[in-house]
């Protein structure tokens, strides 16, 4: 059974004050399966080596099984560690290598052989164990190292981008050959990586982090369809969200709209609950966020209750043989992900404020050239010829489609699925408190 792992605090800074990790806190559950994810230098491999006993904690609280660890020896946290390079002995067999802990443990010699080759076994290596590691593939270096990290059992596995350096078949095979190893065990699992496909595959829930800062933990459906910021939003999903800069026009005479730059994306009546929230960020600048599943390539007439008529003009085709991706551009200005803000969590703004109000209540009236009914398709002023740009939203088209460069689409938005950040990055539709029922 795995150890339940708590983090109160813990914070991780460098001789002459460079901060690695900022104030994290994070439960992980016995038998768990909890995935670091994020950019390198984010500081997720220094938090897996502080739960290790490798690296140690400047501030804050690190409890094993509700003991606290900080001060204890790594041989005495019942962890097991997997690193990137695997750190295999060079001049050991593989079933020395697998043996090895147990060796320092001085485990009779007859179990200790009979644990390694049951370890063997069930990952597929035993016709290797007489191999030193020169003689063995990537694949097969990675088995012997997680051979070596379950032959003792331990109550916690700590893997470091253990596949990496391994080629895409490769890893795919190999990540679900980790997961079946770590369920059989039921130990705790602490997987790190920076690559979302893994993360997505492989936990119970995702940590991610940034600037040593932890952005959002939560499942991997959670992330993806509710993320707390741009940035999890942006890192998370494939192809990546589109971010368009845009602003909330919400006259008392009319429909509230979102503005796209050229265009303007007017929303369905009666509001949601969390549109109708939108109406205090008029005026404010916002990042518009749109998954490729959101839009869909169809006339204005075709559109239901809940989606509404843009006019693109195809950038850029990238074929993908299973799918085409559109690279369009609405006549808006494709958005970057803004950086971190200075205090360590993320807390979007839920009141209205005595400002926020005053503007709610003031008519502002539209430019004449946005004056435009809710249910009238609108078309870019004229068409661009093709450019080197590559357009500020993408979506996905069938692979038996025959699309080009210069082309005008007609598309629906589903704005149910939009994704609604202020200038900081921050969600603020759907609401943070609100679940939608989509």
């Amino acid at each position: 059974m795995g150890s339940t792992i708590t983090l109160h605090n813990v914070a991780k800074t460098y001789p002459g004050g460079q901060p690695a990790l900022r104030h994290i806190s994070l439960s992980v559950a016995a038998s768990e399966f909890l995935v670091l994810l994020g950019p390198s230098g984010c500081g997720k491999s220094t938090l897996l080596r502080m739960i290790a006993g490798l690296e140690t904690i400047t501030e804050g609280e690190l409890h094993l099984d509700g003991t606290l660890a900080n001060d204890l020896d790594p041989s005495e946290r019942d962890t097991a560690m997997i690193f990137q390079n695997f750190a295999l002995y060079p001049n050991m067999t593989a079933a020395q290598n697998i043996g090895f802990p147990l060796a320092v443990h001085k485990q009779d010699p007859a179990d200790a052989s009979r644990h390694v080759e049951a370890a063997a076994h069930a990952l597929g290596i035993s016709h290797l164990l007489d191999r030193l590691p020169g003689r063995l593939s990537g694949g097969e270096r990675q088995r012997v190292a997680m051979g070596r990290a379950t032959v003792r059992q331990p109550s916690v596995f700590l893997l470091d981008e253990p596949l990496s350096s391994l080629d895409a078949r490769l890893r795919t095979r190999l990540r679900l050959e980790i997961l079946s190893t770590t369920r059989k065990t039921g130990a705790t699992t602490i997987y790190v990586t920076h690559d979302q496909a893994e993360a997505m595959a492989l936990g119970d829930r995702v940590a991610v982090l940034r600037d040593g800062i932890l952005q959002q933990v939560d499942t991997p459906r959670s992330l993806y369809t509710l993320p707390a910021n741009a940035f999890v939003a942006s890192f998370v999903g494939i192809p990546r969200i589109s971010l368009i800069h845009g602003t909330v026009y919400a006259p008392i005479d009319g429909a509230l709209s979102l503005s796209l730059g050229a265009q303007q994306l007017f929303l369905p009546v009666p509001l949601s609950r969390d549109h109708q929230m939108l109406r205090v960020m008029q005026g404010s600048p916002l990042l518009i966020g749109l998954r490729p599943e959101a839009v869909r390539i169809a006339e204005p007439t075709q559109a239901t209750p809940v989606e509404r008529a843009l006019t693109a003009i195809i950038e850029h085709v990238e074929f993908q043989g299973h799918e085409t991706l559109l690279h369009l551009s609405l006549g808006g200005r494709p958005a970057d992900v803004p950086p971190q803000p200075l205090h360590d969590t993320p807390k979007p703004t839920r009141s209205i404020t005595s400002s926020l109000v005053h503007r709610l209540l003031h008519h502002t009236s539209l430019p004449s050239k946005q004056r435009i009914t809710a249910d009238s398709p609108v078309t870019l002023p004229h068409a661009e010829p093709p450019s080197t740009r590559t357009g500020e939203l993408v979506i996905r088209a069938g692979s038996g489609t025959n699309h080009r460069r210069g082309q005008h689409l007609p598309l629906l938005v589903d704005v149910r699925n939009l994704l609604v950040f202020n200038h900081q990055g921050e969600r603020v539709s759907p609401d943070p408190t609100h679940i939608p029922d989509l």
